[in-house]
């Protein structure tokens, strides 16, 4: 049975094993916020860690998890990094980018919205006290990969992102920075988060 986290999950194992290589190698850049272990460290600089997003999909083969990372300065965020390492793809945003590209290169391409697309992302949907249903009656379709800021990553290349409840800073840290310019809802039991404005005023009227 694994020890619960400063972030309030129960770890895995590996979580603990890959924060340590994260805190090795980033220890140096400033004070760490990680979920596993809290604060570690000082600096001007703060990084906020989430060194296994999707941990249960790890351990369950499930090919949807990565690392989280954010570099901040006096509460602005810098450089926001999300790694899907079951599919190799590295998204890197700063102020003036946002880029993906193979962790096996250094050939980075600019992300653009996708238009096509048909779903939706809706994190946690499985534990849903109002909003699944209506979603439903609506004819919305939308998965729940189990990995928030990967998710928060590819929110550029879905209708939509929903997140029912209470969204901690380890997930989100970097994700929400891959999100600036979509249109975004925030209240304390709901993030609805879209690429699209018509969709966005739709989601807003149907869900509140």
């Amino acid at each position: 049975m694994g020890k619960v986290g400063a972030g309030g999950d129960v770890s895995i194992g590996l979580d603990v094993v890959a924060e340590k290589i994260f805190i090795k190698h980033l220890q140096n850049f400033g004070k760490i916020d990680s979920e596993e272990c809290g604060e570690v460290g000082e600096g001007a600089y703060k990084i906020t860690l989430d060194p296994l997003d999707g941990s249960n999909n790890f351990k369950s083969n499930f090919p949807y998890f990565g690392s989280s990372v954010a570099l901040e300065l006096d509460g602005d965020v810098k450089v926001g990094i999300v790694a899907n390492l079951a599919n190799d793809t590295l998204f890197l945003k700063t102020k003036q980018r946002f880029q993906s590209t193979k962790l096996d290169q250094i050939s980075f391409i600019d992300i653009h919205p996708n238009p096509y697309t048909s779903v939706g992302i809706f994190e946690r949907a499985y534990s849903s006290k109002k909003y699944a249903q209506k979603l439903k009656n609506s004819g919305y379709k939308y998965r729940i990969p189990g990995a928030t800021a990967l998710s928060l990553a590819y929110t550029n290349q879905v209708l939509f992102f929903l997140y029912e409840g209470d969204l901690r800073s380890y997930d989100i840290r970097a994700g929400m920075f891959m999100c600036e310019g979509l249109y975004q809802h925030k209240e304390k039991d709901l993030t609805i988060i879209c690429q699209e404005l018509n969709h966005f005023e739709k989601l807003k009227k149907l869900l509140l």
